[in-house]
């Protein structure tokens, strides 16, 4: 039982993208896994805390993986993030959640971070 419940690490992770994506209507982050696949998620974290480097609207209009390979570009060419990823790796119907959680972590590290208390009750009551 103790291994399906999310560590807190995870729960500030998770608080942090969630409220790093709220401002986009596309994006619903739920979880480590489905919610990347499409690739918005991942550019709306960081656009959210660097909006001159993309353009929103053109990142909606691509595929999955095109939206995959736009955001781990930039990460690598703006934040020095290295290409952890793979988008035909992410692109799936359930994709690899330690995978996520790491290239997730290097975002946090580099971006800021403001996540309260609330956030965290917030992420306790999402669906498992």
């Amino acid at each position: 039982m103790s291994d399906l419940q999310q560590t807190n690490s995870e729960k500030i992770l998770l608080s942090w993208a969630r409220q790093s994506t709220r401002p986009y209507s596309q994006v619903n982050v739920l979880n480590f896994t489905t919610s990347w696949a499409d690739g918005l998620a991942f550019n709306a974290v960081i656009h959210r805390h660097k909006p001159e480097l993309f353009s929103w609207d053109k990142v909606t209009k691509m595929s999955p993986t095109e939206r995959l390979e736009n955001a781990f570009s930039i990460a690598k060419n703006h934040l020095g993030i290295e290409k952890l990823l793979d988008p035909e790796d992410v692109a799936v119907q359930l994709p690899d959640k330690k995978s996520i959680i790491m290239y997730l972590t290097s975002l946090f590290e580099v971006l800021p971070k403001q996540v309260t208390m609330e956030d965290i009750r917030e992420v306790e009551t999402l669906p498992r």
